[in-house]
């Protein structure tokens, strides 16, 4: 009877270490981009088939760079805390843009340090201001300008790093082609931040790129229409690579 009960605890030990390992832990670092998306990332994957085995964190400075971060002994020693199984990198939304180069060095230096935990490292491509960038006017007169160089900018860095790229910014553009009413509803009204459909569109290109799953198939309630969420999922499928 005793051998039995400690074999019974030996085997429970194991199979809840085993479900430990099962969880998936990622951690976003990013700004106001990042912080405007987390509680409808949070909520969509909580209410998907990996909600019970996925664990959330996130970090974010309005307004800051991934140069920042770097620099930023908080940052570094939450990354190096390891146990992450993915890492999503989120730059101030012009600076990929803008200064690539120097969106590229802070990135492949992040890069590093997530590499040396056994994480993988995730770009959250972002999304060009909805009428152009009216600081940068002369670079980057029209919303098309400045998605095609976020879009380059992310893309070479991801191919760089040997990183996972989530294309929020490359599915937006598809939304807006698509439905450019639609399309305008993923602004606030700023111009620049996501809205809730924005925030929608987001999450479940991260739920597609990183469990290569369709959102579609989650009960969620998004607060589109259905021919909206329609016109989001048809996008994601288009440019999502899974």
């Amino acid at each position: 009877m005793i051998r039995t009960f400690i074999l019974a605890l030996v085997l429970c030990s194991l199979w809840g270490s085993a479900g430990a390992a099962e969880k998936t832990r990622i951690l976003f670092i990013g700004n106001s981009y990042t912080r405007q998306i987390r509680a409808t990332v949070t909520a969509l994957i909580e209410a998907s088939s990996v909600g019970g085995t996925t664990e959330l964190a996130f970090i974010t400075r309005p307004g800051k760079t991934l140069e920042f971060h770097l620099g930023d002994a908080a940052t570094v020693a939450k990354i190096e805390e390891g146990n992450w199984d993915y890492v999503v990198l989120q730059d101030q939304s012009q600076m990929p843009a803008i200064a690539p180069k120097r969106f590229e060095i802070a990135a492949i230096e992040l890069d590093k340090l997530i590499d040396a935990t056994g994480a993988k490292t995730v770009f959250y491509q972002t999304w060009g201001r909805r009428d152009g960038d009216k600081q940068n006017a002369k670079r980057f007169p029209t919303y098309d300008s400045m998605q095609t160089a976020l879009s380059v900018s992310y893309a070479t860095t991801a191919r760089s790093c040997d990183a996972i790229l989530a294309p929020v910014g490359d599915t937006w553009a598809r939304v807006r082609a698509d439905d450019s009413e639609l399309g305008r509803g993923l602004y606030k009204n700023d111009a620049s931040h996501p809205s809730a459909k924005g925030a929608y569109l987001t999450a479940c290109v991260f739920y597609a790129a990183l469990f290569q799953k369709d959102a579609d198939q989650i009960d969620f309630i998004s607060g589109l229409s259905a021919a909206e969420e329609k016109v989001i999922h048809q996008a994601i499928a288009k440019v999502v690579v899974k």
